[in-house]
C-alpha cells in the first residue's frame, strides 16, 4: 500500500517551491529611518535594524523622519505613511501622551521637550492602478532627551595665558535659548551672549565647547578680555537667563573673581 506524505511536509515543500520561484520575493517592504541631529555632535540614525540608542540627547533636537517603499518586482507602488510620536511615562506622569502625528512619507520636527519618546510608524501601500491599500508591518523606535540644567560651578579664573583655567566656563544641558551678561562693579557691560543654543554653539562669542559626562556642555564664555585687553584683577558679575526643555526657565547670578596671578 502506497503511503501518502504528511500534510505538514507537503505544506513546507510547497512553501519552499514558492520562495525559490520568487513568488513572495517581490512583496514590498518599507525603508524607514529617523535621523536625530543634536545641536552639537554627530547625527544618530534609528531604523528597523537599529530601533533605539543608549545616547541621551540635549534639547533642542532636530528629527528627520523618512520612509520609502522597496520592491523588486518592477511594479510601481504608492506608499501611505502615519508617524505617531508618543511621550512615554516618567516619574512625574504615569500616562503615555500622543505627542505628535504626521501623515507625510517624509517630515521633520524639532523636539524642545525632555523625556523618553517612542516613534511608531504605520504604513500601507497599493499598486499604482489598484484601489485597494494593503496594510504593512508596524515599526517602532525610541530615544530620550535629557532634562534641563544650568550650573555656575566656577567663581573665578586666571586669564594669564598659562593654559590653566584661562577661560571662564558654565555648564548647560538641554537649553533651548540662552542669554548671558557679564559686567563690572560699575555696571558696565563686558560681554553679552544671547540666542538659540544651536546658533550660540557656532558663534565666535563662544571660546570652547566641551561635551560633559553628564550629557550637557561646558561652554567657555569669557577669556577675560574687554575691548581686546585682559581686564584688571577683581570681582565681576554674571547673569544667566535660559529657557530649557519643556519650557523650564532659569535665572542664575554669580560673582566672577579674576586673578591673573602673573603677567601674560
Amino acid at each position: 500500500m502506497k503511503r501518502s506524505l504528511p500534510v505538514r511536509f507537503i505544506s513546507a515543500a510547497f512553501t519552499a517551491i514558492l520562495l525559490s520561484a520568487g513568488v513572495w520575493a517581490g512583496t514590498p517592504q518599507v525603508d524607514v529611518k529617523v535621523t536625530l541631529s543634536p545641536v552639537s555632535g554627530d547625527p544618530v540614525v534609528l531604523s528597523k535594524d537599529n530601533p533605539q540608542t543608549d545616547s541621551k540627547f540635549n534639547a533642542p533636537l532636530r528629527a528627520k523622519f523618512t520612509s520609502s517603499i522597496v520592491a523588486d518586482d518592477g511594479k510601481e507602488y504608492e506608499l501611505r505613511s502615519q508617524w505617531i510620536i508618543k511621550q512615554l511615562p516618567t516619574g512625574e506622569s504615569s500616562d503615555t501622551i500622543v505627542f505628535l502625528k504626521r501623515y507625510e512619507n517624509d517630515t521633520e520636527y524639532e523636539f524642545t521637550d525632555f523625556g523618553s519618546f517612542q516613534v511608531v510608524y504605520e504604513w500601507s501601500y497599493r499598486e499604482k492602478d489598484s484601489l485597494t491599500f494593503i496594510l504593512g508591518d508596524k515599526e517602532t523606535m525610541t530615544f530620550s532627551i535629557d532634562e534641563s540644567e544650568v550650573r555656575l560651578d566656577y567663581n573665578g579664573f586666571s586669564p594669564n595665558g598659562d593654559g590653566i583655567n584661562d577661560v571662564f566656563k558654565i555648564y548647560v544641558r538641554s537649553i533651548v535659548d540662552l542669554k548671558i551678561s557679564i559686567f563690572n562693579r560699575w555696571g558696565q557691560t563686558i560681554k553679552n551672549i544671547s540666542g538659540r543654543m544651536e546658533n550660540i554653539l557656532n558663534s565666535p562669542d563662544i571660546i570652547s565647547v566641551e561635551d560633559n559626562n553628564n550629557g550637557g556642555y561646558l561652554l567657555g564664555i569669557w577669556d577675560g578680555r574687554f575691548n581686546g585687553d585682559i581686564v584688571n584683577d577683581g570681582v565681576y558679575f554674571i547673569n544667566v537667563e535660559a529657557t530649557g526643555a519643556s519650557g523650564r526657565t532659569f535665572e542664575k547670578r554669580a560673582d566672577i573673581n579674576v586673578l591673573k596671578g602673573r603677567a601674560n
